[in-house]
């Protein structure tokens, strides 16, 4: 009989088949780095620039209702710094650990112009990163590509003082995706573990957590119909002025609509992340 954890490797691994098979285009797009990750890779919607100091943001107010104020954090795979920014005007000290080394540049930036003097980065896989332990040990958006993901869970029980937490979404954002490449290609890729597996998973480590689901957020593309489009091209690996481009081409006019928040999907779902936390045994 497969295990838990048999089944989630074979999940991602299908999944990294099929972004083979697709043209690689759609592989990692929307992670903050993870443990199977390379020493660089290519800027993602996941690494723009937001403001550290924003306030409307659910699932950074979320972390807050967590973390307190003057806890030391360790984001695991925390790429530029969506979360770990913000949390360094609230902790004490904000390690992030991360592979790419674009992201690490980044960070190190946008800390500097932020004026924030409490980030480290260290860029290393998590799997071989040295850390000293933390109040609080983050993992956003990571842990769905990480094939031998119980000993990753494991590191990170091993190096919290307080509390694990855990952000992952009600699908992977490749869901967002699925309707273009039925179109483009006739069939979609096999999607990334969601909130389910990673539960089922947590469950088979003997790891029974708290699970709050945030506030649903409108699936946006982008505010920019031309960008939405170049997005989908290089995340479906379709090239401008194809055969095949013509055909998102013509999925976009049926499937873009335009709202005061930017392009979504007809069909999509609004985005749903749930917080997973649990203290360390």
């Amino acid at each position: 009989m497969t295990s838990v954890f048999d089944a989630w490797r074979e999940q991602i691994e299908a999944h990294e088949r099929d972004a083979a098979a697709f043209g690689g285009g759609h592989g990692h797009g929307h992670g903050h780095g993870h443990g199977q990750g390379h020493g660089r890779r290519a800027f993602t919607n996941a690494n723009r620039a937001l403001d550290p100091f924003r306030t409307d943001d659910p699932v950074l107010n979320g972390l807050y209702s967590v973390l307190g104020n003057d806890a030391d954090v360790l984001d695991v795979g925390g790429g530029a710094g969506r979360y770990a920014l913000p949390l360094a005007t609230r902790a004490r000290h904000v390690t992030v650990v991360e592979p790419s080394e674009d992201s690490v540049e980044m960070l190190n930036d946008r800390a500097a112009e932020a004026g924030l003097t409490n980030v480290t980065a260290i860029n290393e896989p998590w799997e071989d990163a040295e850390t000293p332990a933390a109040n609080v040990v983050l993992c956003s958006m990571v842990l769905h590509h990480v094939a031998d993901a119980a000993p990753f869970v494991a590191k990170m029980q091993e190096h919290a003082k307080d509390r694990v937490v855990l952000v992952e979404m009600m699908e992977t954002p490749g869901s967002l995706e699925t309707p273009f490449f039925d179109r483009v290609y006739g069939s979609a890729p096999t999607p990334l573990p969601g909130l389910r597996n990673v539960l089922d998973l947590l469950w088979a480590m003997n790891i029974f957590p708290d699970v709050t689901m945030l506030s649903a957020e409108p699936a946006v593309l982008d505010a920019d119909r031309d960008v939405a489009l170049e997005h989908l091209r290089g995340r479906l690996s379709v090239r401008e002025g194809t055969e095949m481009d013509g055909r998102l081409r013509a999925a976009a006019d049926e499937l873009l609509l335009e709202t005061p928040a930017g392009f979504v999907v007809r069909g999509v779902a609004p985005q749903r992340h749930a917080m997973v936390t649990w203290r360390p045994m």
